[in-house]
């Protein structure tokens, strides 16, 4: 949080190993919208439909600053349960403006979603909560993706330190091919060399 902006500070990695026992994970589906779909006066609509009660003052203008960038980020993701809208501002380094707040009407909403053309990804996500209580989010990708896998730790602040488990492998925070965003328009087999990529990311052997 920076100035009671919501700023979203995160690293995202490939992977040398999968971790043992990685325990429960959550099926998540996620949908990138075009900012073309969304208009925003007090509430959020898609295509028209409203997506969010009156969004509060403190964060309005940020929202309706993003909403008029050209490299906007609007996603919206499914768990199962709950749908989650996330406005994201270009990139500034590792740091970029984010607001989020849960959507009402789930099940019109996945209807919509799934009957769209929308890019979207689709993975299986654990939470791993390290040593130094860090919590790092692993995501093993499904469809189009299935093969990668990649993990994202979330920071207060750029220069935090954090202590780097040693299944955590190389840093593609900066390289925009491994955005979920990116890899909904451009499948991970269609990147330039993924074979080298896919030869890198992760050894199997012993994934429970």
């Amino acid at each position: 949080m920076e100035g009671n902006i919501p700023i979203e500070i995160e690293r995202r990695y490939l992977l040398h190993f999968i971790p043992h026992n990685l325990g429960t994970s959550t099926h998540l589906r996620q949908w990138y919208i075009p900012s073309t779909s969304i208009e925003f006066n007090e509430n959020i609509l898609l295509n028209g439909i409203k997506l969010t009660l009156a969004i509060e003052n403190k964060w309005s203008q940020s929202v309706y600053d993003s909403l008029k960038q050209n490299d906007l980020t609007v996603r919206i993701r499914l768990d199962g349960e709950t749908a989650i809208l996330c406005i994201k501002a270009p990139m500034k380094g590792i740091s970029r403006f984010e607001y989020e707040c849960e959507l009402q009407d789930y099940t019109v909403l996945e209807k919509l979603l799934t009957d769209s053309n929308w890019p979207m990804v689709e993975k299986r996500r654990w939470r791993i909560i390290e040593e130094d209580n860090h919590i790092w989010e692993l995501d093993q990708f499904l469809g189009l993706n299935e093969g990668l896998w990649l993990t994202e730790i979330e920071l207060s602040e750029e220069n935090e330190l954090f202590l780097s488990p040693k299944w955590v492998g190389r840093e593609v925070t900066e390289d925009q091919r491994f955005s979920s965003k990116q890899l909904s328009q451009t499948p991970y087999t269609e990147i330039e060399g993924y074979e080298n990529i896919q030869h890198e990311n992760v050894n199997f052997e012993g994934f429970i």
